[in-house]
């Protein structure tokens, strides 16, 4: 399936990343865009429900020469220090997650007070090959509702592809 999908660092370059920054990738599976965010900025952390997919992100992170910390999480309690993360990407995760009240705001705890939270999900293209040959196609002002109930302001969403790109940033 990952060979349907474009490199990882065009979706990259478009985040608008800082060196300086600290990034969760959430929901990081085996490290495809995990490893390459380690490469643009301070800190990256990988988590994942999956020990398995940790074990594979891990793997990959060590033959790559990547600095990638690795937290087990579904997202209800992530054990990082409040207000200590700059950016939180999910990628194609967003639609999977059951409680996603409860774990929006746990990103909120963790998120500094000028975070932005990145997702990424497909909102365009054949709803027949859709879930069958990649994630479903979700309604992206359903997404952006959820981000707004839970605290975040939007800021833009940009298209990939057949995704789009929503960020939000956190609100006081």
């Amino acid at each position: 399936m990952r060979a349907l999908l474009q490199p990882p660092d065009r979706l990259i370059s478009k985040l608008n990343l800082r060196p300086s920054d600290v990034v969760v990738d959430f929901g990081c599976g085996p490290g495809f865009f995990t490893v390459p965010l380690s490469r643009v900025v301070a800190r990256t952390i990988g988590v994942d429900v999956s020990s398995r997919m940790l074990e594979k992100a891990a793997k990959h992170a060590k033959k790559s020469g990547a600095v990638v910390e690795f937290l087990r999480s579904d997202g209800a309690e992530i054990k990082l220090e409040d207000e200590s993360v700059d950016v939180i990407l999910l990628n194609h995760v967003f639609h999977e997650i059951d409680d996603r009240r409860r774990v929006l705001a746990e990103f909120r705890r963790i998120m500094r007070p000028s975070g932005r939270l990145i997702i990424v999900e497909r909102t365009r293209g054949s709803r027949l090959l859709a879930g069958r040959f990649g994630p479903p196609i979700i309604d992206e002002t359903e997404v952006a509702r959820e981000m707004q109930q839970a605290g975040f302001t939007l800021g833009q969403s940009i298209a990939h592809g057949s995704d789009s790109i929503i960020v939000g940033q956190k609100s006081n």
